[in-house]
């Protein structure tokens, strides 16, 4: 069951976005992002579907090496399927935890806690989150001066900040009784011995640093690749613009759309990337279209997810009869 507190966030997520989207089309003819969107080369969305499809596999293989270090040892390919479906869990879930709650509970069943699962998630979402902040400071850095966005880069500086705080927090257990004080006060002391199982998986993490080190190279290609698939959607749209301004403005446009104040992204990086990309001369329309059509090619590609959520559920009915059938 949804909270009441929870469920008045996820409807102001869904105001929120529904009000950019209006404001966004009432600014920008709707005829003409429709014709925008109708002109798309299907040749380099495929490739763009492709690119993006790739770079899922390398989170993928990320998450799967984290997995190992919590002591969940699963194929590389159920780690794989495991991460498609929570992404599909995210894009069609009112809430970008969605996804997240599904790996935990795919991948707890090959463990002996939950803790385990959840170690493995939260790392891999903290290098994810670092390895973003980071490569956005450097590759928008170059725009501050000449685009004047000296605000939004000090915003992009204290989320980097705060990134690398939330990650070294993780392996400093002197701030867990600070935290189980904290819950005693607002009535969750029950959820205490769960941190303390949490901090001991997280143990098994600050003996591997090298790995982690290894992991925040690979997010970092992974999101590298994640800018390449914007640059083929705008070659799908006839747009000739330079790589360099897709790794000046992709990096910041993903910090902003990452932050949890609307639905999933939605009107909030259309909104954005007018913006930004009006920077360059690109008008609204395919500027509010090469971030729609981008998020629709990411959408697509998690669909694959959604298919193997189906495919398993046969499979898991009949292994419930069967525990059934053993029982009885």
């Amino acid at each position: 069951m949804i909270s009441g507190r929870r469920a008045l966030l996820i409807g102001l997520k869904v105001a929120f976005s529904v009000a950019l989207i209006a404001v966004l089309l009432w600014r920008i003819p709707f005829e003409r992002v429709a014709h925008s969107l109708a002109q798309a080369n299907p040749q380099w969305l495929l490739a763009a579907a492709a690119l993006m499809l790739a770079s899922n596999l390398l989170g993928s293989y990320q998450w799967w090496r984290l997995l190992r270090v919590a002591d969940i040892h699963i194929p590389l390919w159920k780690a794989c399927a495991y991460y498609h479906i929570g992404l599909f869990f995210n894009n069609f879930l009112p809430a970008n935890i969605g996804g997240d709650i599904a790996r935990v509970a795919d991948s707890s069943r090959h463990a002996g806690s939950t803790g385990a699962a959840v170690s493995a998630v939260m790392i891999d979402r903290l290098i994810g989150t670092v390895a973003l902040a980071g490569l956005a400071l450097l590759t928008t850095l170059p725009a501050v001066d000449h685009f004047h966005l000296v605000v939004a880069y000090l915003c992009l500086v204290a989320f980097f900040a705060l990134s690398v705080l939330l990650l070294w927090g993780v392996f400093h257990p002197r701030l867990l009784p600070a935290i189980e004080r904290a819950l005693s006060k607002v009535g969750l002391a029950r959820l205490g011995p769960h941190l303390d199982e949490l901090a001991l998986r997280l143990e098994a993490y600050r003996g591997a640093r090298a790995l982690l080190a290894r992991m925040l190279v690979v997010a970092a290609v992974t999101q590298l690749m994640r800018i390449g698939v914007h640059a083929l959607v705008a070659r799908a749209l006839g747009l000739q613009i330079s790589l360099q301004y897709f790794l000046l403005f992709v990096p910041l446009l993903a910090v902003i759309v990452s932050l949890p104040i609307s639905l999933n992204g939605l009107g909030l990086r259309e909104g954005v990337g007018v913006l930004l990309f009006g920077l360059i001369g690109v008008d609204r329309p395919r500027a509010f279209s090469l971030q729609f059509l981008t998020y629709l090619v990411a959408v697509a590609v998690s669909l694959l997810g959604g298919l193997a959520y189906l495919i398993r559920i046969p499979q898991r009915r009949a292994a419930a009869r069967s525990l059934e059938r053993e029982a009885g």
